[in-house]
């Protein structure tokens, strides 16, 4: 499991962490994922090679908290 799927996980089952600031952690990620893909598209080698998965289990999250994740992908930006 990747850091980004265990850091996941944590802040969905932390009781103590309010919807609010899960789903806001979970956008920054997002923001994050998405930077990474970008600059993969524009030439620069991907930092972990995980192939869009950490994305993937973002947007998952997002869903579980009744949020949509931002439409598109890192082309779209």
């Amino acid at each position: 499991m990747s850091t980004i799927k265990r850091r996941i996980v944590t802040i969905l089952t932390d009781n103590d962490i309010p919807e609010g600031e899960k789903t806001q952690v979970l956008r920054q990620l997002e923001a994050d994922s998405l930077s990474k893909e970008r600059s993969a598209t524009e030439g620069m080698n991907p930092v972990d090679g995980d192939d869009g998965e950490d994305l993937k289990a973002i947007e998952m999250a997002l869903r579980k908290l009744g949020q949509q994740p931002v439409e598109g992908g890192a082309a779209s930006l």
